[in-house]
């Protein structure tokens, strides 16, 4: 994720990332939307409004809410990357 906003970014927990990966070919977005509620907070967000408040790009941030696979693969990879043990 890119810095530029003031907002705490919680790492996921090996947990966390296995339901995200498990569930991410059904459908990413919603896989998505668990993971950033979890990682930023916000357990009732929509996910547009996680995008807003996420410390993305404006480029990333529209590709992502356009639903562009490579943009949700990258972030399905950081967030897997991010986790912690």
């Amino acid at each position: 994720m890119v810095a530029g906003r003031a907002h705490t970014i919680t790492r996921l927990s090996k947990r966390d990332v296995e339901a995200l990966l498990a569930n991410y070919d059904a459908d990413p977005v919603a896989a998505l939307t668990v993971a950033l509620r979890r990682v930023l907070d916000r357990s009732g967000a929509t996910w547009p409004e996680l995008l807003a408040i996420a410390p993305f790009t404006d480029t990333r941030r529209a590709a992502m809410l356009v639903g562009e696979q490579r943009a949700l693969d990258a972030l399905a990879a950081e967030l897997n990357e991010l986790r912690s043990l």
